[in-house]
C-alpha cells in the first residue's frame, strides 16, 4: 500500500502531541514543586504530601501523552508497508516511563494514607492544646474579676455601658464589650457561655480537619490507584510485546 500524506502526518501529529503533553506536564510539575504557593507552609513531610498530591493531580496528562504516542505508532504500523519505524529504542523508553510512573503511583498510596493520618493526629493535638490554653485564660480572667473590689467592678461596667451607648463600638469590638460586661456582672454565666463557645469552635475545627484529611487521603489514594493501573497496564503490556 502506497503511503499517503494522511498516513504519514497522522502518526507524526499524534506522537508530537503526545511528547509535548508528557514534557509540558513534567515541566509544570517541576515548577509547582520548585515554586509552591506563598501561603503554604511546607516543612518536612508536608512538602512530600504536597508533592505527591500535585503529582497525582497532574498524572492524567502524561497518561494521555503516552496514549497518543502509542496510538500514533500503531497507525504508522498499519498504514505503511514496512510496518512503521523498525527501531524499538524509543518504544522501550516510552513503555519504561509508563511502568516507572505506575510504580510511583502505587508507592504513593501507602505514603499518602500514613502521612495524612499523622498530620491529622498532629492537627487535632494542636487544636486540643489551643483549647486548653484558651480555657486557662478564661479561668485567669475569672480569678482577676473575683479579686476586684465592688467599686472597681461598677466603674468598669459604667465605662463599658458608656462606650456601648455612644454607638462607636461596632462589630467585633461591640461583641467583646458585651462579653466583658457579662464577665463583670455574672462571671459564672460568662464561664458557661465561654465554655460552650469554646466547645463549638473546637468541634468545628476538628470536623474541618477530619474532612480535609479524608478528602486529601481518600481522593489522592483512589486517583493514584487508578493512574497506577492505567500506567502499569500500558507499560508492562508494551514492554512484553516489544521485548519478546
Amino acid at each position: 500500500m502506497q503511503p499517503t500524506v494522511s498516513s504519514f502526518l497522522t502518526p507524526l501529529a499524534l506522537k508530537t502531541a503526545g511528547a509535548v503533553l508528557i514534557l509540558s506536564s513534567l515541566i509544570d510539575l517541576i515548577f509547582m514543586l520548585w515554586l509552591p504557593p506563598e501561603n503554604l507552609v511546607l516543612e518536612g513531610n508536608r512538602w512530600w504530601l504536597y508533592a505527591t498530591s500535585q503529582l497525582v493531580d497532574r498524572g492524567l496528562l502524561p497518561l494521555v501523552g503516552i496514549a497518543f504516542v502509542v496510538a500514533g505508532d500503531w497507525i504508522a504500523i498499519v498504514s505503511t508497508e514496512d510496518g512503521g519505524e523498525r527501531g524499538n529504542t524509543w518504544r522501550i523508553g516510552t513503555f519504561s516511563l509508563a511502568s516507572l510512573l505506575g510504580l510511583i503511583f502505587i508507592l504513593i498510596i501507602p505514603f499518602q494514607v500514613i502521612t495524612t493520618n499523622d498530620f491529622k493526629a498532629q492537627d487535632l493535638t494542636k487544636i486540643s492544646e489551643e483549647a486548653t490554653q484558651i480555657k486557662q485564660g478564661i479561668e485567669g480572667n475569672l480569678q482577676q474579676i473575683n479579686a476586684l473590689s465592688k467599686d472597681k467592678v461598677k466603674e468598669q461596667i459604667a465605662a463599658i455601658d458608656k462606650e456601648i451607648a455612644s454607638g462607636q463600638a461596632q462589630g467585633e469590638r461591640l461583641a467583646n464589650l458585651q462579653l466583658n460586661k457579662l464577665l463583670l456582672t455574672d462571671p459564672k454565666k460568662f464561664a458557661q457561655k465561654s465554655d460552650q463557645n469554646l466547645q463549638v469552635q473546637r468541634q468545628k475545627r476538628e470536623a474541618q480537619v477530619n474532612t480535609r484529611m479524608l478528602q486529601t487521603g481518600v481522593r489522592t489514594s483512589l486517583a493514584s490507584f487508578l493512574l497506577a493501573i492505567a500506567y502499569i497496564t500500558i507499560g508492562w503490556t508494551g514492554l512484553r510485546r516489544v521485548l519478546r
